[in-house]
């Protein structure tokens, strides 16, 4: 059954990791509410060792978000708030 709304948000490791939990918890329990998970990997624009911890990747995929990768090309560690529109990308048109 598809979902009837799909929400994106940002995460990587620390608070957002957390706050990705809570919103994965809530639209678990709410049902029909699907949840995107777009992380930033590393590269030029966004440092190493700032992704998802392998535990907490495991908990948002057991509570059913989709996990999605994006390479951050124009905003990054100078602009972290940059990443929600890049994320878009991950999002089919």
């Amino acid at each position: 059954m598809a979902n009837d709304l799909q929400v994106l948000i940002v995460a990587h490791d620390g608070r957002l990791e957390a706050e990705a939990l809570l919103f994965a918890a809530s639209f678990a329990a709410a049902g029909n509410i699907g949840l995107v998970v777009a992380t930033p990997d590393p590269g030029l624009n966004w440092p190493c060792g700032r992704a998802l911890t392998p535990a907490g990747r495991h908990h948002l995929e057991t509570l059913g978000a989709d996990i999605r990768h994006f390479s951050p090309k124009h905003f990054g560690e100078t602009y972290p708030n940059g990443l929600r529109i890049e994320a878009l990308r991950t999002l089919a048109p």
